[in-house]
């Protein structure tokens, strides 16, 4: 039971904060599992094949409060899809951009208030966005994908609803077609991997693996970590506790609360702590006071992608041509 009260209270918090205040005044109608056919239901829908790897991305959450009334985010809100091809989608898959053709499809997404509704009701809205990614994914593999190997990748909600699709359908994607699965911004334990079936990625070239983190600072907490949370570090790609210097920073391109890049050579050190959070120093004011903080102090949930982005673009490199030299 307090696992539960944790999840919906770790759910809540992320689906409010890491959102844009856009809204959506209609309320719901009845809703379709979304037509992934229809090229416009895709953010980014690779046509020109240049590489021998794909990437499947799933979004983080990017429809916050209000809702007026309308739970779900729409698929036709163009204000909306806007916001999420350039703040989320687009940023996020150009780690993979080098290495991979890039997939990313549009989603109707919930929105934080569900939170506050029944449990039957909160499994209602949450059903929507789990079965159109997993339309999605399945259209991906059946029509788009031509038996190439993929990565799987995620943010957040992403990874939430990735999981889930997973947990529920753990064979719907062949594993030894898995180059890896990045799936920070969640929390994924021993028995939620064994359900998946897919091992923790524990090397920098590793294939098939999970890697997922949460950053925080230190002795920080976020609502995404829940007991048992694993973690690699993304500077080094192991699951050791060291704690490894910044010189390991590859760069960080940091969105700043005002629509800013930032980059910056060696930013962070990191650290994986005892309950599988990854940990950071604060970083100095001149960044710390332009990042946005909205999930609250100490939690750097946003800025997964963000803080070791040219670590993450070697490491896909990394894992893409191991595959390609082992399979």
């Amino acid at each position: 039971m307090l696992l539960r009260v944790a999840f919906i209270l770790s759910l809540s918090l992320i689906l409010g904060n890491d959102s844009q205040l856009i809204s959506q005044p209609n309320t719901d109608s009845q809703i379709k599992i979304t037509d992934y056919s229809d090229a416009k239901n895709w953010s980014i829908l690779s046509s020109d094949i240049t590489h021998k790897i794909d990437v499947f991305f799933v979004h983080p959450t990017t429809y916050g409060a209000p809702s007026n009334g309308k739970y779900t985010a729409s698929i036709t809100n163009k204000e909306l899809n806007e916001f999420t091809d350039s703040h989320a989608i687009g940023r996020m898959t150009s780690v993979f951009a080098a290495n991979c053709n890039i997939f990313a499809p549009r989603y109707q997404q919930i929105n934080m208030e569900v939170l506050s509704m029944s449990e039957k009701d909160q499994n209602h809205y949450l059903t929507i966005p789990i079965n159109d990614i997993r339309t999605a994914l399945v259209y991906y593999l059946q029509h788009l994908n031509n038996g190439r190997p993929f990565i799987l990748a995620s943010h957040s909600q992403g990874s939430d609803v990735l999981q889930k699709i997973l947990i529920e359908n753990p064979d719907i994607i062949d594993r030894n077609k898995l180059v890896a699965a990045y799936m920070p911004g969640w929390t994924f334990t021993d028995e939620i991997l064994k359900q998946i079936k897919i091992p923790l990625s524990t090397s920098n070239n590793q294939t098939g693996g999970v890697v997922v983190w949460n950053t925080i600072e230190k002795n920080g907490s976020s609502p995404t970590l829940l007991q048992g949370a694993k973690c690699v570090n993304p500077l080094t790609w192991t699951t050791d506790t060291i704690e490894y210097p910044s010189s390991y920073n590859l760069g960080a391109n940091i969105l700043d609360k005002k629509d800013n890049v930032i980059e910056i050579n060696n930013f962070t050190s990191a650290k994986i702590n005892s309950y599988g959070g990854l940990e950071i120093p604060v970083p100095e004011p001149s960044i710390a006071n332009k990042l946005d903080m909205s999930m609250g102090p100490g939690i750097y949930h946003k800025y997964d992608y963000d803080f070791f982005y040219n670590n993450i673009i070697e490491n896909v490199a990394d894992r893409c041509n191991e595959y390609l030299k082992t399979h």
